[in-house]
């Protein structure tokens, strides 16, 4: 009985120690916090440039050439569902945030070593420091088959990462934070992920949890997420920011996209295809249970364009045209670029979507930035929390639940008006046409259509002509209208909308359409 008792005891406190071991050693996002903090209330030091000098002699062709080894892949020894590779850094990329991995034993720095990747026929004397670190990381997941790892969540630089779901291609990019974007006269901050945890999945995982240390001159955060890959790609974003100074504009999930031209785009660039652009518009959903889509164009000059709102339910930068004949481009693919959609968790009170949109004349640069900018914003030494989820998908029927507009053409189909009135004589007419589709507009009959709803501003926009037709090869319906602007230079806001009767309470059928003309 005493043998008994003895073992029980020593088995007991064998446990309890083990239990303290793993506790001591439990990784906690609560640590994240606490360096963001104490961070905080220090001066701000970027992260160094550590290329050597070996690396920065190389063109981009041979830095294209070094490559991570599937051999030493994080993970593949446990033959864990999710793997990492790792970039090496570069002329481009010259930073190394630390990368930690957190498992049983705790929380470990990733070891580096230059024999973990290839560098084709490249040697160097003398030989890569052995602490270089990584320039950023790509996670793997059987997102497409079953017995094909592909990346999916990409990490590289500030504070960017990307994302695809099923049978994508990486197009838009994300950031922790934009701080300055579009501000007037204000030098914009890039934050940095200066610091991340990479949890270990379980052998049956669905999905990976990592966590981030955000740093910049006047704001520090931390940040968790939970990323679930599939045919929707959701991640679930967990922030505290740290306020050092006070900032003006800050910019709350943002993401980056590009935009060169479209179907009702004159001018190519010489280019063969009859599209190029990572994203095709912006769709709200706001707070108010009204749905805006803002089709993009070619930018004249560098716009800013607010939409405000309280509350809001949702917003994200589309690729709505799916159609590989509209592209045409059997490299890049423009068809099978993410959607991105930003649903946001509690209330975030008054502020506006942003979306800013830049001239270019060149598609490997991100000329459009969408994010949410809330008008009130912490004080230095304050905190914020915020929560929301992003989801990268191809289409969802849902997003609008109303007809929605896929495809939106201008033409300046005459010249200058001779009854135009006082002002706008001297002007163009320009005729839109928009097309819409979709939750139950098709069984509607020619003979009794949707009331066409159109709004101006300035008030002085000369309506010409409109008119709403059924395309009978579509089952869908087409508004079009023809306009004179007010005068030059001055931006013409438009409103359209499709709605069941031309009565004050009416309901509608389909999302708002706008659009800014610029003569």
């Amino acid at each position: 009985m005493r043998l008994h008792f003895f073992f029980a005891l020593i088995t007991g406190l064998l446990l309890m120690i083990t239990l303290r071991s793993h506790e001591r050693n439990r990784f906690t996002f609560e640590q994240v916090q606490s360096s963001a903090e104490k961070l905080a209330r220090t001066p701000f030091v970027e992260l160094p440039d550590v290329l050597p000098a070996q690396l920065k002699r190389l063109t981009p062709d041979q830095e294209r050439g070094i490559f991570w080894k599937d051999l030493h892949r994080l993970w593949r020894k446990k033959g864990l569902p999710f793997q990492v590779d790792f970039f090496h850094i570069s002329n481009e990329c010259h930073t190394s945030p630390i990368i930690n991995v957190v498992d049983g034993r705790g929380e470990h720095r990733l070891a580096y070593s230059p024999t973990f990747f290839s560098y084709l026929n490249l040697t160097f004397n003398p030989p890569l420091p052995s602490n270089l670190g990584y320039a950023g990381f790509y996670v793997r997941y059987p997102i497409n088959k079953p017995d094909s790892l592909d990346g999916f969540f990409s990490v590289l630089g500030s504070s960017y990462f990307r994302i695809i779901a099923k049978n994508q291609i990486y197009g838009l990019s994300g950031r922790g934070l934009a701080i300055n974007a579009g501000a007037d006269g204000k030098s914009e901050e890039f934050p940095q992920f200066k610091e991340w945890w990479l949890h270990e999945p379980a052998s049956n995982a669905r999905e990976i949890v990592m966590d981030a240390l955000l740093d910049s001159p006047s704001v520090t955060g931390a940040y968790g997420f939970k990323i679930h890959p599939g045919a929707v790609t959701s991640v679930d974003v967990h922030a505290t920011l740290f306020f050092r100074k006070p900032i003006s504009w800050m910019g709350i999930a943002p993401f980056s996209s590009m935009y060169l031209y479209g179907q009702s785009d004159s001018n190519h660039f010489g280019n063969p295809h009859p599209e190029i652009h990572d994203s095709d518009g912006v769709l709200i959903h706001t707070g108010k249970d009204d749905w805006i889509w803002r089709p993009l164009g070619q930018a004249p000059l560098f716009q800013v364009y607010q939409f405000n709102d309280e509350n809001p339910r949702g917003f994200g930068l589309l690729q709505r045209d799916r159609d590989f004949q509209h592209y045409q481009d059997l490299d890049l693919q423009y068809n099978v670029r993410p959607s991105v959609w930003v649903v946001p968790h509690g209330t975030w009170g008054k502020g506006s979507v942003v979306l800013d949109h830049r001239p270019s004349t060149d598609p490997n640069i991100d000329n459009v930035v969408l994010f949410w900018h809330p008008d009130q914003i912490p004080q230095a030494g304050e905190r914020m929390e915020l929560d929301y989820t992003l989801n990268f998908y191809m289409n969802d029927a849902t997003l609008p639940p109303l007809a929605y507009s896929p495809a939106t053409f201008i033409v300046n189909p005459a010249p200058p008006s001779s009854d135009a009135p006082s002002g706008v004589g001297d002007t163009t007419p320009v005729q839109f046409m928009i097309d819409f589709a979709g939750s139950g507009i098709e069984g509607i009959s020619p003979s009794h259509p949707p009331h066409l709803y159109l709004h101006f501003d300035p008030p002085k926009t000369v309506l010409r002509e409109s008119n709403i037709q059924k395309i009978g090869f579509g089952n869908s319906w087409r508004a079009s209208f023809t306009i004179i602007p007010f005068k030059h230079h001055i931006p013409t806001e438009m409103h359209c909308r499709l709605m069941e009767n031309a009565s004050k309470d009416a309901k509608p059928l389909s999302e708002e359409w706008t659009y800014t003309w610029h003569q």
